[in-house]
């Protein structure tokens, strides 16, 4: 790969035993990878792997649609009681300047980076794809993993710095001027380095909706945060449905970070009802904040928490990239 941004992003993780989130439901039913994958471990290795033993995964991409990146999740049994003993991760993304994998493209990966325990051992190595996205910004696979999630956050990013998307302006802020503004049943919470003010604005069809403004009460500036609302029925306190709303500094311009002491103002969201008519309560619980300085703060429990977080990382590796590119045509 061309350059410093994409050999990063071709990374192998090696841990302890993987915690998979839960998949939708709907991607029980997913039709089977166009990108198959084979293992074979392998103890003559001398010229890619120092101590000669490795990993050797194949790779063969089937799929009508160009692929843009993938994820792969490796298990690594004991042959002998069938106990996974640990996982592996391999994941790869194209930045917009290489080409994309296209059908029938076939590769392999070294994996020299294995445990003495394992490669001493009678193991079986078990290949599952967990996501692949495409160059038009499709998905498919059980993403079941947080790491899956941040290589599709990371792409969006990428291509936030490249054009603009229909997702960005999705998740770019809007300013207090420029948004709803509550007018009706005003709560006021402050939830660790935000105030979130938040109540009922009605658009121009005489339409009840949920208008939310975040203001920054820290000292550092904030480049993004996700919240996530529920609506419930009061009385039974049986939830009716909840959102999530990412908001994010998209070009990676420091100035227009969410400063201290500045405003930001969320989407409007529709307010659900109860069977009376009424309108349902709604509690706002902060997910994620990311800060200037990288720091950030929030339990992290929504994928697209994920998903934020792989944003800035596109961003900030698009970023420089452009710039290795301009320098080196300046040379």
């Amino acid at each position: 790969m061309g350059s410093k941004f994409t050999a990063i992003l071709f990374s192998v993780v090696f841990g302890a035993l993987l915690a998979p989130r839960t998949a939708p439901a709907q991607d029980q039913h997913l039709e089977s990878s166009p990108l198959n994958v084979a293992t074979e471990f392998s103890l003559g290795l001398n010229r890619d792997c120092q101590l000669g033993q490795g990993l050797v995964v194949q790779f063969h991409y089937t799929g009508t649609q160009p692929l843009r990146g993938y994820l792969v999740r490796i298990a690594v049994g004991d042959t002998r009681n069938g106990k996974i003993l640990q996982e592996q991760i391999l994941q790869e993304v194209r930045v917009s300047r290489e080409p994309v994998i296209a059908s029938g493209a076939e590769w392999t990966r070294t994996v020299c980076t294995m445990p003495k325990r394992i490669s001493g051992d009678p193991t079986s190595f078990t290949a599952k794809v967990d996501v692949l996205k495409f160059a038009d910004g499709s998905i498919w696979g059980p993403a079941a993993l947080s790491e899956s999630h941040r290589l599709i956050g990371t792409l969006d990013g990428m291509d936030f710095i490249e054009k603009t998307t229909e997702l960005q302006k999705f998740v770019s802020p809007i300013l207090p001027e420029q948004g709803p503004q509550h007018v009706g049943n005003i709560e006021s919470r402050t939830i660790g380095p935000l105030r979130i003010e938040s109540g009922v604005w009605r658009d121009e069809r005489g339409q009840d909706r949920l208008a939310v403004e975040l203001t920054n009460v820290s000292a550092t500036a904030i480049r993004g945060y996700l919240f996530t609302t529920s609506f419930f029925d009061p009385a039974s306190g049986n939830r009716i449905r909840r959102v999530s709303t990412k908001e994010l500094e998209t070009r990676g311009n420091p100035s227009d970070y969410l400063a201290p002491g500045r405003t930001w103002v969320a989407d409007s969201r529709k307010f659900s009802s109860l069977p009376d008519g009424r309108l349902a309560d709604y509690k706002i619980d902060l997910d994620l904040v990311v800060f200037a300085d990288g720091s950030t703060f929030g339990p992290k429990r929504s994928q697209e928490s994920d998903e934020v977080l792989g944003m800035f990382d596109g961003i900030d590796g698009a970023k420089l990239t452009s710039r290795e590119v301009a320098a080196s045509k300046g040379r």
